[in-house]
């Protein structure tokens, strides 16, 4: 394991969906020969309300919930030692808001993997808002994990010719390629308009298809060329709502992969509508790549 090896970060927090965060995690990190970073953050129940909260009563409550997290985290650090002996754990306690530390770390990490959902909010919600906010403002490639409905299925990728998507493709194909699993291209383009008048007119949508078909083949290409145990099948898909297509798509998919934004929408926004989509209802892990 290099020296210089960025850690691949993820948020625990005791729940089920953090628990389970944290071994993929794992196995992301044996994969890519990075050290692991396991982050408790701790919410002071007090924050912002004064000096008197944090003696009498108040701040023995106080050290009852932090000894609580730090046993969580102690016990969360001997797992994944005991399934992974030799990769290196780091165990951090951190204390402050959860979306804003992981966020800042995200600096720091090759990826950031966070639980699709915590302890805290509606358990009616399909994401949680630390994960929601984690993947909308990171610094670099964040893993919203839910567990996949195709454990063995191949690394799926939106692409749409974006710089965000490139980074994203360029994810994906290391992914595949550590996990020696298959690489799916995906791009759902809008089908076109008929023209209209008396000179007849080539079929828009044959026209988008192909356009569509070259912009992906054109891609993948230095890659095959690159690496030729890459498995790569390219999908282009006419579709009406691209988000729901690739929402599809990923019920196949062992992991989805996806630029932070699109060449559609407003460049304001953090996140796409398609990357929003993915996150909060794909059918597995997805990874949000955010674009220098």
């Amino acid at each position: 394991m290099g020296l210089m090896s960025k850690p691949i970060a993820v948020g625990v927090d005791g729940s089920d969906q953090g628990t389970a965060a944290a071994h993929y995690a794992a196995a992301l990190a044996v994969r890519r020969g990075a050290p692991l970073r396991l982050i408790y953050v701790f919410e002071t129940l007090y924050y912002g309300l004064g000096p008197m909260f944090a003696t009498g009563g108040y701040g023995v409550a106080e050290e009852h919930l932090r000894t609580a997290a730090q046993q969580t985290l102690d016990e969360i650090t001997d797992r994944i030692s005991a399934a992974h002996p030799d990769l290196e754990v780091e165990p951090r306690m951190r204390e402050g808001g959860a979306a804003a530390v992981l966020i800042a770390e995200t600096q720091e990490s090759a990826v950031t993997v966070v639980g699709s959902r915590g302890l805290g909010g509606f358990a009616e919600l399909v994401i949680g808002s630390v994960s929601a906010q984690v993947s909308a403002h990171a610094h670099n490639p964040v893993i919203v994990f839910r567990p996949p409905h195709a454990e063995h299925g191949p690394v799926l990728v939106g692409y749409d010719g974006s710089d965000p998507a490139k980074a994203a493709l360029q994810f994906a194909v290391q992914e595949a390629l550590s996990q020696g699993v298959p690489l799916v291209v995906a791009n759902a383009y809008w089908p076109q308009p008929w023209g209209f008048g008396e000179t007849p007119v080539p079929d828009p949508n044959v026209t988008a298809a192909h356009d569509a078909e070259a912009l992906v083949d054109a891609a993948v290409a230095p890659y095959r060329k690159k690496h030729s145990q890459l498995q790569v099948e390219t999908r282009t898909i006419h579709s009406l709502n691209p988000e729901h297509s690739l929402i599809e798509e990923s019920k196949h998919a062992r992991l989805t992969v996806i630029g932070s934004r699109g060449r559609g929408g407003f460049t304001g926004l953090l996140l796409g509508s398609v990357s929003q989509a993915l996150v909060h209802h794909a059918a597995g892990p997805v990874a949000v790549v955010h674009s220098g």
